[in-house]
């Protein structure tokens, strides 16, 4: 009976193991073509409560973790080809991108960036350029100029693309007429866009596609899109908190990224 119990237990084992192994080669292959990709807004704290923001010191420490563990740090045409499958997705590839147009990211988070020259994509609102505490054409310019900095739209307004009022003459507006803004100031195409809010809707993705972008970015839709959608790709929000080493690394491997999606 001792025997029995005992070739029980190791068949038992030998089971949770070949489950472990399975789920974990499960994770492996549908995780290959997950890009985690960063999301900032505000690079010092703000008035408004409700806009999330990073120090600068702590944005500092997060770029200089990737910069000393050579991450693979990738621009959104990048993106694009391995969620596609054009190019293969090499290990600790990560994308950087932020949102808004506030001069902080000019100030706080493009040397930063610089120094360690780490690609980044800067999402604008258009009608804020040139405002208190955004970011001018000037400034804009020099970012672009630098092919560190990939200048993309985060339409004119803002709005809230869901709602009832963005219909699709006003869809078009904040879509095609932000992108033609940007080109006109920055004198280079303008290919990608991203979502206010993360709100978008099939409308948007088609408006989006019409309009000539090659890719529009979102936060975390859960199962509104396919993880290939390339008209919703997915973010992970990063905060103050993003500064254990653990935490760090677990948010910007593709695994998270992939079990975020599957929430």
């Amino acid at each position: 009976m001792r025997n029995v119990k005992k070739r029980l237990g190791v068949l038992g084992a030998a089971a949770l193991l070949a489950v472990l192994i399975t789920l974990v080669s499960y994770v492996e292959l549908r995780s290959a073509s997950v890009v985690p990709v960063l999301m900032y807004h505000s690079f010092q704290a703000e008035e408004d409560k409700l806009i999330p923001y990073v120090s600068a010191e702590i944005f500092a420490y997060q770029m200089e973790f990737l910069a000393r563990n050579h991450y693979n740090v990738v621009g959104p045409d990048k993106v694009i080809a391995y969620m596609t499958g054009i190019e293969k997705m090499p290990a600790k590839t990560v994308a950087i991108t932020a949102d808004d147009g506030y001069y902080n990211f000019y100030k706080n988070a493009y040397p930063v960036l610089k120094k360690h020259n780490l690609p980044a994509t800067f999402f604008i609102v258009t009608d804020k350029i040139g405002t208190s505490g955004y970011l001018g054409w000037r400034e804009l310019r020099e970012m672009s100029d630098s092919n560190l900095i990939t200048i993309g739209s985060h339409t004119k307004s803002h709005p809230w693309i869901p709602s009832a009022s963005v219909d699709e003459e006003k869809l078009w507006d904040e879509l095609a007429h932000s992108k033609e803004i940007l080109e006109k100031g920055l004198g280079k195409p303008v290919d990608f866009i991203c979502y206010p809010n993360g709100g978008f809707n099939d409308l948007a993705k088609e408006t989006a596609k019409k309009a000539g972008y090659k890719g529009a970015f979102t936060t975390n839709p859960a199962k509104k899109s396919g993880i290939d959608d390339i008209y919703a790709i997915r973010r992970i929000k990063m905060s103050s908190t993003s500064v254990n080493p653990v935490i760090l690394w677990g948010k910007i491997s593709r695994y998270y990224a992939w079990f975020k999606e599957r929430r």
